[in-house]
């Protein structure tokens, strides 16, 4: 009676409490990801330049030192998009990814008292058939 007891608490907390507690912690996982690459705090501050690196403008009018400032901040701005949008994508590909796999995590999940209980029972034929 003992064993029923533990063996009915056991599919209680699995199916039950254990099951919310993965759903909350998958959820943390892609919030995780999305902090993690920075995707909000990217997509912000897009178009800005590279490290923030930036010439200033001079004082004094001189078309060959604006012509260069502009040219070398464009250029600070498009590796920034540039670096940016790739990790933009990677981010958004791994969250693909770890969304994609969910529902496989879910079967796996519900099936693991199974999954064990096959396991054993393979493990006590082999024990007494070898």
């Amino acid at each position: 009676m003992k064993y029923l007891t533990t063996f009915l608490g056991y599919l209680k907390w699995h199916y039950i409490t254990a099951l919310s507690t993965v759903f909350s912690f998958w959820k943390n996982i892609l919030v995780f990801l999305f902090n993690y690459f920075s995707i909000k705090n990217l997509v912000g501050n897009f178009f800005t330049p590279w490290k923030r690196l930036a010439d200033s403008y001079p004082k004094r009018f001189n078309i060959k030192i604006y012509f260069f400032t502009f040219v070398s901040n464009s250029i600070m701005r498009v590796v920034g998009i540039i670096l940016r949008s790739i990790v933009i994508l990677f981010g958004l590909i791994c969250c693909a990814i770890y969304i994609t796999l969910l529902p496989l995590t879910l079967i796996i999940w519900l099936a693991l008292p199974l999954i064990i209980a096959a396991l054993i029972i393979f493990g006590i034929i082999l024990l007494i058939f070898s």
